[in-house]
């Protein structure tokens, strides 16, 4: 069932993903099929995706929990995204939490 919405969110991320300068990349690593996969954000305005497969934006969830354990590299946090159908695990650097919160709410 994740493969399908990998693929529906590349989809999505190709036809919808931002455009022009308005934007800036990062690097992110996402946990899939239990391993952890590397991949390059793209942060737009109003969503970031990572490796043009998977979309985060206040329409499709929300940042619940935010942790320093199990992390894939150090100085890492992982972000527990939930979406209506599940919850992503998205790591990023410490540096990138500002890029992160100017796009997602995160928890206090």
């Amino acid at each position: 069932m994740s493969a399908l919405f990998e693929v529906l969110g590349g989809v999505l991320g190709e036809f919808i993903g931002p455009s022009g300068d308005d934007y800036a990349y990062g690097d992110g690593d996402v946990f899939l099929d239990g391993k952890w996969e590397e991949g390059e954000l793209f942060f737009g305005p109003t969503k970031i995706i990572w490796a043009e497969r998977i979309i985060f934006s206040p329409e499709e969830g929300r940042v619940d929990l935010i942790t320093d354990h199990d992390s894939p590299h150090p100085n890492f946090v992982v972000l527990h995204f939930r979406r209506a159908e599940d919850t992503v695990l998205l790591a990023v650097h410490r540096r990138e939490l500002k890029r992160v919160g100017a796009v997602l709410r995160l928890p206090g």
